[in-house]
């Protein structure tokens, strides 16, 4: 059992995945992604906290019954992106340029189109939308590409996405993955061997006793039928009473930092060392210093992380 296990090491570390201390760094009002000198405070905030990797989330805009994807405006547009992607190089931090889609009163996964003509106009569309981010991507240097979040309904079409993941690698060079919402949709993914690592949109609601058992053994079933690293894209909890239970909520419940870093060490304890595990993005920072709920920016959570981003990896 120990060869095993060192063997499975071995294999891990001569992987090209790099272990992500991540944040996720998100364009906030009323700047977004256009100061660069609020965004080198924060870089350089990032780094006095062991963080290694930051995760830039340009959104595109699609709102539910059409296939028509708006992006490249407002806050998030690509050319200050790529400003960004250098900038963070200059600070020692390495980039995943993660592209998403902003759902009115929803989310990625409540998009489905049923009627095959309409899907196929949808997976044109995204794959318009992909490569756009894809080009930019390889032009700024970015390390990561995520292609694609939570897609609940529509990651099912293994052919579709393949054929997206292909597309992707002759434009961007470097890692590529996806972010697979916890549960159904990350054990139904078919096509993890296209890509470089296991993205998980990282979720899992927790016992009242925080125990992960469960948590890690869903994720390491996962992981042993492809082989390959693992990576939470996105992970998260909300500065409130009970955070374990619904994470994925901006929960209206009383307000608990405690509770919030409570579930993150959870979370840092139970995968930190696994061979197999390659780093996480806590949800999430804004360029303003103020992302919601779920931000742990001046907060006890921020501190965990800090203390377990030192120890390395």
């Amino acid at each position: 059992m120990l060869t095993a296990a060192l063997c499975a090491a071995d294999a891990f570390a001569a992987s090209p995945v790099f272990f992500q201390r991540g944040i996720s760094f998100t364009a906030e009002g009323p700047d977004g992604y256009g100061n660069a000198e609020v965004a080198a405070h924060f870089f350089d905030e990032f780094r006095s906290k062991g963080v290694n990797s930051i995760a830039l989330v340009p959104y595109g805009f699609s709102p539910p019954g059409t296939t028509h994807i708006r992006f490249n405006m407002g806050m998030e547009r690509s050319e200050d992106v790529a400003k960004l992607v250098a900038l963070a190089h200059q600070k020692g931090l390495k980039v995943m340029w993660k592209p998403q889609l902003w759902v009115p009163r929803g989310f990625p996964g409540d998009l489905a189109f049923e009627r095959p003509a309409e899907r196929a106009e949808w997976f044109a569309e995204y794959g318009r939308f992909l490569h756009h981010h894809a080009e930019y991507a390889q032009r700024s240097g970015a390390d990561v590409l995520c292609i694609g979040l939570e897609f609940v309904k529509l990651s099912c079409y293994t052919a579709e996405w393949r054929k997206l993941i292909a597309e992707t690698r002759v434009t961007f060079k470097g890692l590529l993955t996806y972010g697979a919402a916890q549960g159904k949709e990350v054990e139904g993914v078919a096509f993890w061997d296209a890509l470089d690592f296991i993205g998980i949109s990282e979720y899992y609601p927790l016992p009242d006793s925080l125990d992960t058992t469960e948590v890690v053994r869903k994720i390491e079933t996962i992981q042993r039928r492809w082989g390959k690293p693992v990576v939470f894209v996105e992970s998260g909890f909300p500065a409130v009473r009970n955070a374990q239970r619904a994470p994925w909520e901006d929960s209206s419940a009383p307000a608990s930092p405690q509770a919030q870093a409570r579930c993150y060490e959870a979370i840092l304890k139970a995968f930190y060392y696994k061979p197999w595990f390659e780093g996480v993005y806590w949800w999430k920072v804004g360029t303003n210093g103020n992302a919601g709920a779920h931000s742990p920016w001046g907060l006890p959570a921020m501190d965990v992380v800090e203390r377990w981003y030192k120890r390395g990896r």
